[in-house]
């Protein structure tokens, strides 16, 4: 894992920024693959091609979502740094209401069994037979079910994975230790009430129902994170009114773990756009949570 030098991701970054003002992301497209000898559609965009190669970043709805709540999220940003991006749908009853299946959580993904590691993994695969992608540089994020997703996929597939950033997800205990450091931001709001702080059943019945397991506390997650990419054990921390933030360094291959602790957030995607229909609560504005992820997400490569 190789971390970029800060003067030298600087000029990376301005030249990514005036090469995507000559080769901007075009619109999604829907895709399909096969897992499982079953059809899993994703949307894509990507810049058009000039011979460089691009980072890719996967984005995960939240439970009850679907690929295109997610679009709004990263579509500028992908198009103002020129990289490409993918939004998975995930699996459900109905079409418009996909889940993951993250372990202990959520719906039918959960108990039909569905095979989402394989799902991403063919994703990655089919995207860089399509496009022009930088295998080093391929990132996973996720809202809530599809934060949970992020830390398996993060772990099952990590010696692909550039790093990971979860947003209102949890583990559940039982995770194994990846086969590589893997950089990770993680971002909780103190107040969610659906998938909760300090972890348990969630009190919304709707999504207890969906759980087969409690949820592990946001810490926990951190210190799994910390540990496996072994860390030091004291954070350097910044608070700035409602945020603080902890910083894990000294870890292997260049690796670190980042928790943005949000006090007086609820259940949401941090940032100006309007949050998700259903699960997802009112917005929470003292942030940017997909810029703040993109900045992490360019500081590391594989």
């Amino acid at each position: 894992m190789k971390a970029i030098v800060p003067s030298i991701l600087a000029a990376i970054l301005l030249l990514g920024a005036t090469e995507a003002c000559a080769r901007q992301t075009g619109s999604p497209v829907q895709m399909t693959v096969q897992v499982d000898d079953a059809g899993r559609t994703y949307l894509v965009a990507a810049p058009a091609d000039t011979g460089v190669a691009v980072p890719l970043v996967i984005a995960l709805h939240g439970g009850g979502g679907n690929a295109q709540t997610m679009v709004p999220r990263w579509i500028e940003t992908a198009q103002r740094e020129g990289f490409a991006v993918a939004f998975p749908q995930g699996v459900g009853r109905t079409p418009n209401a996909g889940t993951w299946n993250a372990g202990g959580c959520c719906g039918f993904a959960m108990t039909s069994g569905s095979d989402d590691v394989a799902f991403i993994a063919a994703i990655i695969d089919d995207v860089a037979r399509t496009r022009r992608i930088d295998p080093a540089r391929i990132y996973v994020t996720g809202l809530s079910n599809g934060g949970m997703m992020s830390h398996r996929i993060g772990i099952a597939l990590a010696p692909r994975i550039a790093a990971i950033a979860v947003v209102s997800g949890a583990m559940f205990g039982d995770e194994p230790v990846p086969l590589v450091p893997l950089p990770v931001l993680i971002m909780h709001g103190v107040r969610d009430d659906i998938v909760p702080f300090n972890g348990g059943q969630s009190p919304m019945q709707l999504v207890a129902r969906s759980q087969s397991r409690p949820f592990r506390e946001a810490n926990y997650a951190v210190d799994f994170w910390r540990k496996a990419d072994g860390c030091d054990p004291t954070p350097s921390n910044t608070v700035n009114g409602d945020v603080t933030v902890e910083t894990y360094a000294g870890c292997a291959s260049s690796s670190e773990v980042v928790f943005y602790r949000l006090a007086s957030a609820g259940h949401t995607w941090p940032g100006p756009v309007v949050p998700e229909a259903g699960l997802e609560r009112a917005r929470y504005d003292e942030i940017d949570a997909t810029e703040i992820i993109w900045r992490f997400f360019s500081a590391h490569s594989r």
